[in-house]
C-alpha cells in the first residue's frame, strides 16, 4: 500500500508526470507534446469536493513548464456560486492562480442555454492570425440579452454578499455537524 497523499503538491505530482511524458513522446516525434491541463477548482462532477491546498499552484507550475496552456472550468463553480466572498466570483481565485482561459456556462444566462471563453490576451492574440472563430449559435441577441440580465441581476441583487453570507453559514454550520458527530 503507498502512503496517502496528503499535500497540493503530492497530488499534482502526476501532472507533472504527464507533461514530462508528453515531452519525452514529443521529444522522439510521436507527438506535439502537452496542449493544456485542464481542471475544475472545485469538482462538481465528483461530489462538490474542493482540492487540496497548493493543487492548482503546483499543477498549473508543472503544465506551463510543459509548454501547456491552464485551464479552469467555471461552469458550475463561476459567477460566485462557492460562496467564497464578495471579491471571488471565480473557484480558482481561492488557490491563488490566474488561468490562460476560463470555461463558463450554465450561471452566465441562468438557465438560458450558453457559454462563454475568457483568456489572457497572449491566447487571444493566438486568434489573430487570420483563422476565424464562429460558432453556430454564437452571438445571438437573445443570448447576449440572457447574459447581460443575468449580470445585472447578480450586481442588483447583491450575490456576491449573500454568496459569502450563505458560503459561512453553511461552512460553519458543517463544521458543528462535524464536531458533534
Amino acid at each position: 500500500l503507498q502512503k496517502p497523499m496528503t499535500s497540493g503538491d503530492e497530488y499534482a505530482t502526476p501532472v507533472t508526470h504527464a507533461m514530462a511524458m508528453a515531452e519525452r513522446r514529443h521529444a522522439s516525434g510521436q507527438g506535439g507534446g502537452a496542449a493544456a491541463f485542464m481542471c475544475e477548482p472545485v469538482l462538481g462532477c465528483g461530489g462538490q469536493l474542493p482540492l487540496p491546498r497548493g493543487y492548482l499552484r503546483a499543477a498549473f507550475a508543472a503544465a506551463r513548464a510543459g509548454g501547456a496552456l491552464c485551464v479552469c472550468d467555471e461552469v458550475q463553480t463561476g459567477f460566485y456560486r462557492c460562496g467564497l466572498g464578495r471579491d471571488k466570483p471565480w473557484a480558482f481565485q481561492e488557490h491563488g492562480v490566474v488561468p490562460d482561459i476560463v470555461t463558463l456556462g450554465k450561471p452566465i444566462g441562468n438557465g438560458f442555454p450558453m457559454g462563454a471563453v475568457v483568456c489572457t490576451r497572449a491566447v487571444a492574440d493566438a486568434f489573430a492570425n487570420g483563422m476565424e472563430f464562429f460558432a453556430t449559435f454564437g452571438a445571438t441577441p437573445a443570448a447576449a440579452a440572457a447574459g447581460n440580465a443575468t449580470l445585472d441581476a447578480i450586481e442588483r441583487l447583491g450575490v456576491a454578499a449573500n454568496a459569502e453570507e450563505r458560503g459561512a453559514q453553511l461552512l460553519a454550520g458543517l463544521t458543528r455537524l462535524a464536531r458533534d458527530f
